[in-house]
């Protein structure tokens, strides 16, 4: 508390350092790359809840395991967010737009309709600013094209003597510009060389100086000077109105009045361009619509066309484009197409209801989308007109609150669809033929992002799994993608390759994958487990299927953390932490022999077993290499955490003078968040001089250091080891007799 400042004096108080705290950094942000039903491609989309990821990627596939493993995911913790990618076969695994994927479509056709007329419809609305003498030409039914010019001149006043003129201090011309308020120009001696002989140059610089909305100009070779409005076309006038100063100039003073076919060129109104058009192009009706310029055929039928030819110069300016654009020959007409969301033949079975507006209006129309019987969505008073609110397009093609299956695309404005049922869609492909490891590895190229390389740009990704696909390239892809791409920030899960058994997987690891001793970055679990049936539809009458583990793992390491403060310093693993929810079984029963476990957990292999009826279980936290710095999967995550957390919490000191004052506060700092990370029992030591180590001091930060513009420190870390063997040692207990003798 601070003293009281009652009388003058120096008061001294403590105040303990200042020391900028260390965000945490996220440790169970999932990334998930796979075969999905649907959604967007080259892209990935974050997640937070499987109601969100059905609508977005759709259910449960024989060909992908993605909805499989988030089912582990969040059976296994809550509140999580995870991104996923979608993966379809490109022909260049680094160029998402050779994806071999299709989206499925259908066309919707109105009711018999009477023939219509072509018309050609403008995207800028009135007024427009045009120039003299700029042109629409207009080709009307095919025939030759018809020129439309907008012509406008200003108007202007010559005044009648040549000069000089007598002018004298103080002296006025009145005048109007426009039929607008009257303005007087005072003549003053200060402004001329000679006032009693003023040049043509001289007069035309004062009115310059005081007019509004006009100009002068000197004129008839230098000796005349004339007085221009500033507008263009029927709406300009000028009037010389009198003045002391019109006795030497002699201006007329009737009013005289701009030219042209528009009062103002630069402000042509609807009603103008309409006049403009119809009195040069024949055979069409010009209409604007909702401010819009609309030029139609006087005929109806599909030779009925109206074309603005590219040789215009005011059609960018009225917004036209140059195509041809007929009409219709009647009867039933195509209105609407119809086309898949995303890429899949998920839509293969769509099909879609028209019906009669509920509103009753004759305008709109109701959209049901139904699968197998079963309505999916249901789009009610949808509106053909495309100022409405309603209008289906607006409606349906929300990003964020539009259909999960459908977009569409309005073929005949203001013609709706035909009532009855329609489809299925046609032609959706799920891109999986040629389907290759490179598609789930993928790429980065000048088009986007293809596979693991769309979560590029996810800065808080910190786990990596990707179900469904566990080979040889695809592991070896994944570790290098954490450690050397994300920069050591994100750990991945590895899923064993199907029916494996126990000496199977040492080989897949130790030879095949070449995985043991590659890289801390990154673990491996088996065997695939036996979960519930989510969907008989899709995986038969059977009450359990078999799936990759990774999800369920990721699941249980993000419920680790989320357990205490400092949880991903834990291991995810044992008979409390790594309890694996939704765990029924084992692909093989091999893992529950201890000694089928004894031929895997050296080679690094974690297994996933149970023992005397307890709950399946992760029984192992090592990582694929024995000799690195943070063996283990709670070291090594621990190690990111703290890695990133303090890379983003020093952002402060970069570009900051290095001295001794930034290299002290950035030790603070550090030294700061290792203590509490210790109280979370990061380390083996609860002694800050045995739990880490923290030096930025001058050793490392010598003057060719600090003139190469670096700031350099070193951090020690004492991670906790897991306790993976309980050693216990049983004797007879001899005390009694021993106290005998």
């Amino acid at each position: 508390m601070s003293s009281l400042l009652l009388s003058s004096k120096i008061v001294i108080e403590e105040e303990e350092p200042q020391i900028r705290q260390i965000p945490s950094a996220p440790t169970s942000v999932l990334g998930v790359v796979g075969v999905t039903e649907k959604g967007p491609i080259g892209e990935y989309v974050e997640v937070t809840s499987p109601e969100q990821f059905k609508a977005i990627f759709g259910g449960y596939v024989t060909s992908g395991e993605v909805a499989q493993a988030l089912d582990g995911w969040w059976t296994n913790q809550q509140g999580q967010k995870a991104y996923v990618a979608r993966v379809v076969h490109c022909t260049d695994a680094s160029d998402p737009t050779t994806k071999t994927s299709a989206a499925a479509s259908l066309t919707l056709q109105s009711d018999a309709v009477a023939a219509s007329a072509g018309y050609a419809a403008a995207s800028v609305a009135a007024p427009w600013a045009l120039a003299h003498g700029d042109t629409l030409v207009v080709a009307i039914d095919g025939g030759l094209p018809a020129t439309a010019t907008f012509n406008a001149t200003a108007a202007a006043r010559e005044n009648t003597p040549a000069e000089t003129y007598a002018l004298s201090n103080g002296q006025t011309l009145i005048l109007k510009v426009d039929r607008g308020a009257v303005q007087t120009i005072a003549f003053l001696t200060s402004e001329f060389v000679d006032i009693a002989n003023a040049t043509a140059e001289e007069v035309a610089a004062v009115i310059n100086a005081n007019v509004a909305g006009a100009r002068a100009t000197v004129t008839s070779g230098g000796t005349k000077v004339t007085i221009t409005s500033d507008t263009k076309g029927t709406g300009s006038y000028i009037e010389v109105t009198g003045g002391t100063a019109n006795t030497a100039l002699a201006f007329n003073t009737a009013e005289v009045q701009g030219t042209g076919n528009v009062a103002d060129i630069t402000q042509v109104s609807a009603a103008e361009a309409e006049t403009v058009i119809e009195a040069a192009v024949a055979g069409c009706a010009v209409s604007v619509v909702g401010g819009y310029l609309r030029i139609t055929s006087s005929t109806t039928g599909a030779s009925s066309s109206v074309q603005v030819q590219a040789s215009s110069t005011a059609d960018d300016e009225f917004g036209f484009d140059n195509a041809t654009h007929s009409g219709s020959a009647g009867g039933v007409v195509n209105v609407i197409d119809v086309d898949a969301k995303y890429d899949g033949t998920y839509a293969n079975a769509l099909s879609i209801q028209i019906a009669a507006a509920t509103n009753g209006e004759a305008a709109c129309f109701n959209l049901l989308i139904v699968r197998a019987g079963v309505i999916l969505e249901t789009w009610p008073n949808l509106s053909t007109d495309s100022a409405s609110d309603d209008y289906y397009e607006t409606v349906v093609n929300d990003e964020s609150t539009g259909s999960n299956y459908i977009t569409l695309t309005d073929l005949l404005s203001g013609y709706g669809p035909a009532v009855g049922t329609f489809g299925p869609l046609t032609g959706g492909d799920d891109g999986l033929v040629g389907l290759v490891d490179a598609d789930f590895t993928g790429g980065v190229g000048v088009n986007g992002r293809v596979g693991m390389r769309t979560l590029d740009l996810a800065l808080d990704l910190a786990l990596l799994i990707i179900p469904g696909r566990a080979t040889s390239a695809v592991h070896n892809a994944m570790v290098a993608y954490c450690e050397v791409t994300r920069n050591r920030s994100v750990f991945p899960i590895l899923d064993p390759p199907a029916a494996m058994s126990a000496t199977d997987i040492v080989t897949y690891v130790e030879t095949t994958a070449a995985l043991l001793g590659l890289s801390e970055f990154g673990a491996i679990y088996w065997p695939r487990i036996k979960v519930a049936n989510p969907s008989t539809a899709v995986f038969g009458s059977g009450t359990t299927i078999t799936v990759a583990p990774s999800g369920y793992v990721a699941g249980v390491c993000a419920r680790t953390d989320a357990a205490r403060g400092g949880g991903v310093y834990d291991a995810p693993a044992g008979t409390e932490r790594g309890v694996v929810f939704g765990c029924l079984g084992f692909e093989t029963d091999e893992v529950l022999d201890e000694a089928k476990r004894d031929l895997v957990y050296p080679k690094r292999i974690n297994p996933i077993t149970r023992i005397k009826g307890s709950p399946c279980y992760i029984d192992g936290s090592r990582t694929l290499k024995a000799n690195g710095n943070f063996p283990s999967v709670s070291e090594r995550r621990g190690v990111i955490f703290i890695e990133q957390s303090i890379k983003d919490g020093l952002q402060y000191a970069r570009h900051s003078n290095n001295d001794e004052l930034l290299r002290a506060s950035v030790a603070r700092t550090v030294e700061g968040f290792l203590t509490v990370q210790m109280k979370h029992r990061a380390f083996r030591s609860q002694d800050p001089a045995k739990a880490f180590l923290v030096d930025f001091g001058e050793g490392l930060n010598t003057p060719a250091v600090v003139f190469a513009n670096k700031l350099v420190g070193r951090i020690g870390l004492a991670t906790q080891k897991p306790a993976e063997f309980i050693v216990l040692r049983f004797s007879q207990d001899t005390r009694a007799f021993d106290t005998a003798a």
